[in-house]
């Protein structure tokens, strides 16, 4: 680990450059690609052997970039962050984006035996997203739309309502700063944008559950939306996403088994068949 202190943003700020380890296999291309589909511009960034993305904990902000290291079986993670303190949990938080620390082959081997004859991408991950409640607000502007109609919808409101650095990148908008906008640049449903900013007043006010799928009893929140942003804002290993349009068109190759066999795996074997 090596550190040193240097600017950002106009803020002092740590930087680090930190080795994060996993247990192969880890299908990197896989995870790539989910990514790079869903990526928002100023937010995000995916090239061929990393992913990176601005990011905030509590008040620290900061941004990181991971970069796959296949030889040695682990991330060469570059962190920059404007409050040392809260670096331990930071760096857990980006353990877990990656999902380092799933035992694939321990996982696929119950889902062989759950799901015979399904073909099986070895040391699939689950791509996490940096908070639940960004994982949200990207459940409900995905509501009966295509990927790539959501991550334009959400490309504007990073656009329209997150903080810039002096680089132009862009911070995740707060769920202060989407519960005071009215979203009229949001071309979409206005019953799903006074969802949103339901959904993020509610988290403003510090009412929300930390368990997504408790988000239910928020009106416009149903279970898609709840079970989506449990699988990738919290990293839940057992979440099956049967409603999902992609996993509908997918679930031919079960050849009739059940995926309730899959627990307590069921959110790899949703990224699974996703990945079909």
């Amino acid at each position: 680990m090596m550190n040193d202190a240097r600017g950002y943003a106009g803020e002092p700020a740590v930087s680090q450059r930190i080795e994060l380890a996993y247990r192969p296999p880890y299908a990197w291309q896989t995870l790539r690609d989910f990514h790079a589909k869903r990526a928002i511009h100023g937010l995000e960034w995916v090239e061929e052997d990393r992913y990176g993305r601005t990011i905030q904990w509590g008040q620290a902000r900061g941004r990181f970039s991971a970069v796959h290291r296949p030889d040695r079986h682990a991330f060469e993670v570059h962190l920059q962050l404007d409050a040392p303190a809260v670096l331990d949990p930071v760096i857990g938080n980006i353990r877990r984006v990656l999902d380092l620390d799933a035992d694939t082959a321990l996982i696929e081997s119950h889902l062989a035996k759950a799901l015979p004859g399904l073909a099986l991408v070895e040391g699939l991950r689950l791509p996490g997203t940096w908070t639940a409640f960004e994982a949200g607000v990207r459940a409900i502007l995905g509501q009966q739309v295509s990927v790539a109609a959501a991550r334009r919808l959400v490309t504007i409101l990073v656009s329209e309502l997150g903080d810039a650095e002096a680089d132009g990148q862009r911070h995740f908008p707060s769920a202060e700063q989407i519960a005071a906008s009215e979203l009229a640049f949001l071309g979409m449903p206005d019953a799903r944008r006074q969802t949103l900013r339901r959904f993020a007043a509610w988290h403003a006010g510090g009412e929300a559950s930390e368990d997504p799928r408790a988000w239910t009893t928020l009106k416009g929140i149903g279970p898609w939306s709840a079970d989506y942003a449990t699988l990738r804002g919290t990293s839940h290993p057992d979440i099956w996403l049967g409603g999902d349009l992609g996993i509908r068109k997918a679930l031919p190759a079960l050849q009739d088994a059940d995926p309730q066999h899959a627990a307590p795996w069921r959110s790899y074997l949703t990224l699974q068949l996703w990945s079909r």
